[in-house]
């Protein structure tokens, strides 16, 4: 039995380096600033964020434990818009 997990979209020639480029961007900020520029409140669900990806090629939805030091981060999903 394999450990790896299946995901139907990972040989999907459609996300551009573009794309994985401004959530490694993204990630980065994160660990400098848990509450990037620009990121808000999810309403209807404590402890969630949006925040935008660089150059507008989506939005990243995340939650943040404030309870750790350094707060940990989880990402929820990453929504390309396209």
């Amino acid at each position: 039995m394999s450990d790896r997990i299946e995901n139907p979209d990972e040989d999907d020639p459609s996300t551009s380096a573009d794309v994985f480029s401004a959530v490694v961007a993204f990630l980065v900020d994160l660990r400098e600033n848990p509450f990037p520029h620009l990121s808000m409140p999810i309403p209807g669900r404590p402890g969630m964020h949006s925040a935008p990806l660089r150059r507008d090629l989506g939005l990243v939805e995340y939650a943040v434990d404030e309870g750790q030091d350094p707060s940990r981060v989880y990402v929820s999903r990453i929504l390309r818009a396209d």
